[in-house]
């Protein structure tokens, strides 16, 4: 596949949904399909189950885990990454040449000073920069104008930015460029590039290297932390799927991935796209019954464990916090940018009502992946032992 169709997000969003077993209409914790007084028009919502009755849970309380990884920053990779990522921003090295005068693709390094109206303005003066003519990195005539002209020469350059400029204030605007060509130059490919304190002040905004290096330890840390934090998850919910056994109904799977696929039709085929020309041309060719057998695999996947996280918040009493969901829903808002709670919802459903359903089993569903986190006994930079 192209793309990722569908993603189990673990620390803070998976896909929940209502599902079948037992005939007994559901009556959960998590607020139900129709929380905000709307019927819901997902398939999935229409199913009725109990899902104690699909989920033989193990011993979830006391399970034992292993990841190779463990999580701890090492001076070696400090100053990997600190000379990678110094070394992407860095401009290329230049040595001198003997060229006197300026031809289309040559490197010259110039100072110039640009005025309207006699006065400088503001991002229109620079020193020792270099430019290769005919890159087009400055307004029609700058570049022109300095083929054939020499090293050492000054030359004033009458120019019009263009009307659509970005800056209001330049835009369609005459000004003047003064330009001094100090010399032609020619990429060094066999410079060594140097990590110093000038270098990281110009492009890091911090006055050492000491300091540079410190802002990336800070980063490589945080990194690690959220990266533990998702790994343990992913551990733990692998771990559950082999501590518990589910008998998945075909009826909630068929409906899940049926709602997946409206959803993903209403969010992807507008102006009368259709799904089939929609997957053709962004998924490699994918037909629509390629489409959605993937769906119903990654469906299986996940269903397997939102039935599991749902039995234990069954059994150990979790509940919805609505002052905690508000929260919840708040700062996901904040994070992608939705102004109404309704386009939120609906981004997570085929409907407002079905997507606050969902989110409402994400938070009870994560709250008892918070409970059987905190109960592992995971051990870090302990390679897992070989399957039996």
């Amino acid at each position: 596949m192209k793309k990722k169709i569908l993603m189990v997000l673990l620390a803070a969003a998976m896909a929940m949904s209502a599902g079948a077993c037992g005939k007994e209409a559901q009556k959960d914790s998590s607020g139900g399909a129709q929380a905000d007084g709307k019927q819901s028009t997902a398939e999935a919502d229409k199913v009725d189950y109990q899902a104690e009755e699909c989920v033989k849970l193990g011993d979830y309380l006391a399970m034992e885990i292993s990841l190779p990884n463990d999580y701890k920053v090492t001076e070696e990779q400090i100053e990997d990454y600190a000379n990678n990522m110094a070394q992407y921003s860095a401009q290329p090295s230049y040595k001198d040449t003997n060229k006197k005068k300026v031809e289309e693709g040559d490197i010259v390094n110039i100072d110039y000073e640009g005025k309207k109206d006699g006065m400088a303005f503001d991002g229109g003066t620079d020193t020792g920069f270099h430019l290769e003519i005919g890159s087009n990195t400055f307004i029609d005539g700058f570049e022109e104008g300095l083929i054939g002209k020499k090293v050492g020469q000054t030359v004033d350059l009458d120019l019009t930015f263009p009307e659509n400029y970005q800056s209001a204030e330049l835009a369609g605007q005459a000004v003047v460029f003064t330009v001094k060509i100090n010399k032609i130059v020619k990429e060094d490919p066999d410079a060594k590039f140097e990590l110093t304190d000038e270098y990281v002040k110009k492009n890091f905004n911090v006055d050492t290297v000491d300091d540079y290096k410190k802002q990336v330890k800070d980063y490589l840390e945080e990194l690690n932390k959220n990266n533990k934090t998702t790994d343990t998850r992913q551990a733990v919910i692998n771990k559950l799927q082999e501590v518990c056994e589910v008998n998945l109904p075909n009826e909630l799977l068929e409906a899940r991935t049926s709602d997946y696929v409206v959803q993903f039709t209403n969010n992807n085929c507008t102006d009368g796209t259709t799904l089939a020309d929609y997957l053709s041309k962004n998924y490699n060719g994918m037909t629509e019954e390629d489409f959605r057998e993937n769906i119903t695999n990654e469906m299986r996947t996940s269903l397997t464990t939102e039935l599991i996280l749902e039995a234990i918040a069954k059994k150990e009493g979790i509940e919805l916090d609505e002052d905690a969901f508000a929260d919840y829903v708040k700062q996901q808002m904040e994070v992608y940018a939705y102004e109404k709670e309704e386009d939120f919802y609906k981004a997570n459903g085929v409907d407002a009502a079905a997507g606050e359903a969902y989110e409402r089993k994400v938070f009870v569903c994560n709250r008892a992946l918070d409970k059987v986190v905190e109960n592992a006994k995971v051990a870090y930079g302990v390679e897992p032992k070989e399957a039996e």
